[in-house]
């Protein structure tokens, strides 16, 4: 695919800790980020104890990324592959977190549709993905006293196509996971996860 590629600009530390915090990233998690640039959400959501993936097509910020691993320790749960994100395959991915262009996002969301499982998180930040529906939508100051806008998608519940009917046998546990919400069957009541 032949789109214009997107400058690396650098999401704010604050922004990236907020983003990874709502997508719930953690252990078991396998985050790839589309347009890795220096790798700072890698580092961050590897320090979540996360397997993260940056995907970056400058060879000069790939070979940053992978110094910046080792250099923290952080090499065993973060790979670079150095390609563009539409040829890098998704199919293992429980989060993506993309700061790209809107028309980016857009020509990413039938890839997205294809290769995520039911379930997986997309994390957008400032432009949404426009044909989908967000499930949590954040408003933060960065540090330069810039509003940022940070978007939660679920595969499965956020698409146009998507179906409830698909999701029946996953849908409460996701949808509680991603809330932050335990579902206690035996009382039928709904606890607030720390």
């Amino acid at each position: 695919m032949s789109l214009k590629k997107p400058p690396f600009i650098p999401t704010p530390i604050s922004v990236v800790r907020k983003a990874l915090e709502i997508s719930r990233c953690g252990p078991g998690d396998v985050l790839y980020d589309l347009g890795a640039g220096d790798g700072r959400v890698v580092i961050e959501a590897a320090r979540m104890g996360a397997r993260a993936i940056a995907v970056e097509i400058e060879h000069d910020l790939a070979m940053l990324i992978r110094y910046k691993a080792e250099e923290l320790g952080l090499g065993d749960h973060i790979s670079v592959l150095e390609a563009s994100f539409y040829d890098a395959y998704l199919g293992n991915a429980t989060i993506v977190y993309q700061y790209l262009y809107p028309s980016i996002n857009e020509a990413l969301a039938p890839k997205l549709e294809r290769e995520l499982v039911l379930g997986s998180r997309i994390i957008t930040i400032d432009f949404p993905i426009k044909s989908w529906t967000p499930m949590l939508v954040k408003r933060m100051i960065d540090e330069a006293g810039i509003i940022r806008t940070i978007f939660l998608y679920i595969r499965g519940l956020s698409e146009p196509k998507a179906s409830i009917l698909s999701l029946k046998p996953i849908c409460p546990k996701i949808i509680a996971r991603q809330m932050g919400v335990r579902l206690d069957r035996d009382r039928g009541e709904n606890t607030a996860l720390g």
